[in-house]
C-alpha cells in the first residue's frame, strides 16, 4: 500500500489530538509467549506532527462448536480492562514509522509488507493523495 501524509489532516472527532485516518497493520498476533494479543496501527498525532506506530492490547476469546453439524471457531476481540496501548515509535518521518510497522508485521506474521510513502505522482501515488502533482 502507498501511504500519503495528506491523508492524516482531518482530526478525529472523538480525539482531536490525533488524525481520523489510521493504517491498521494487523488485528491479532499468533500465540506468542510474553506478548499478549494486540492490534498494530499507524496514526498521526496532530499536536506534535509525529507519526506513531502503536499496539492496542485486546482480550481475545476463542470458542469452538458447531452450527448445523459444521465445526466453527469464533474469535472475539474485546478492549482490555484498562484499554492499554503502547507506542513503539513516535517520529515526524512517515517512512520511519512505516518501516517500524513493517518490521512488526514480519516479526509476528512472517511476511514482508510492501508499504511505502506516497510521492504524489504515478506510479508512487496513494489512492487518497490530496497533493497530486504538487
Amino acid at each position: 500500500m502507498i501511504i500519503c501524509e495528506t491523508e492524516f489532516r482531518t482530526p478525529d472527532p472523538d480525539d482531536p489530538t490525533i488524525a481520523m485516518t489510521e493504517v491498521d497493520y494487523f488485528a491479532w498476533v499468533p500465540p506468542t509467549p510474553g506478548i499478549p494479543n494486540h492490534r498494530l496501527s499507524l496514526r498521526k498525532r496532530l499536536t506534535n506532527g509525529n507519526y506513531e506506530v502503536y499496539r492496542k492490547y485486546v482480550n481475545t476469546t476463542i470458542t469452538s462448536g458447531d452450527i448445523a453439524g459444521m465445526p466453527v471457531t469464533h474469535i472475539q476481540h474485546k478492549r482490555g480492562a484498562d484499554d492499554s496501548e503502547k507506542v513503539l515509535i513516535s517520529t515526524p518521518d512517515l517512512q520511519a514509522a512505516i518501516d517500524c510497522a513493517k518490521a512488526e508485521v514480519k516479526r509476528f506474521h512472517g511476511y514482508e509488507s510492501q508499504d511505502k510513502v506516497c510521492q504524489h505522482k504515478y506510479p508512487q501515488l496513494a489512492f487518497g493523495c490530496k497533493a497530486k502533482g504538487e
